[in-house]
């Protein structure tokens, strides 16, 4: 009888403490949240350091907790989509680039058709910068424009009515057939971005529950 008691006592003393902890896990969870939250206001004030680096605590503790990947993965993508698009904007396109690699890591592929639109923007941006200076090469260029379209056409097939993914896909198309065209007449081309794809993007909102 005693015995039995006791167990009882074990078993709810084990429960209170596995609610506690979930509890106590809830609460942080929703403190980085809240400071995700923090960084996209951050980015919307103009100070993108500030909000790359709440972005990267954010992971850091993530990771420490080795949580990073059973947290919800709408939540997780964005994290990764936002420290991508701030190091973009910074213009550091290889760790930008990283970043939307570690989702595709931990889920084996890349589901989320803004991935493929900022990996797109990102691999042809970084191809024309290389191209307009020193050790720029033609052939790099052709390849990046060939990724990006690549990129583009599985953007459109999972988003069809992405507007951006549109846009950037008949201009992508337009320099490689300038490209083309050049090219056989010998000469080099140095496309110019046009003004839409320098303005400043707005960072993805966190995932509607």
């Amino acid at each position: 009888m005693v015995r039995r008691h006791y167990s009882k006592l074990t078993t709810k003393v084990s429960v209170g403490i596995l609610l506690l902890i979930v509890s106590l896990m809830g609460l942080g969870y929703s403190s980085l949240l809240r400071g995700m939250e923090k960084a996209a206001e951050d980015y919307s004030r103009g100070d993108t350091e500030a909000a790359l680096k709440r972005y990267d605590e954010i992971e850091r503790q993530l990771r420490s907790f080795g949580v990073i990947r059973f947290i919800p993965g709408g939540d997780r993508r964005i994290l990764f989509l936002n420290e991508a698009q701030l190091l973009y904007v910074l213009g550091r396109y290889d760790d930008a680039l990283e970043r939307l690699e570690r989702e595709t890591r931990i889920s084996g592929m890349i589901s989320d058709s803004r991935f493929l639109l900022l990996r797109s923007d990102i691999t042809f941006r970084k191809a024309t910068k290389n191209n307009g200076s020193a050790k720029g090469d033609p052939q790099t260029l052709e390849e990046a424009i060939g990724a990006a379209q690549d990129d583009l056409r599985e953007s459109l097939r999972q988003e069809p009515n992405n507007w951006d993914a549109k846009y950037n896909f008949e201009y992508i198309n337009y320099v490689r057939k300038e490209l083309e065209r050049e090219q056989k007449e010998g000469m080099k081309i140095l496309p110019q971005i046009p003004d839409k794809e320098n303005q400043k993007k707005s960072l993805s909102p966190k995932q509607k529950t």
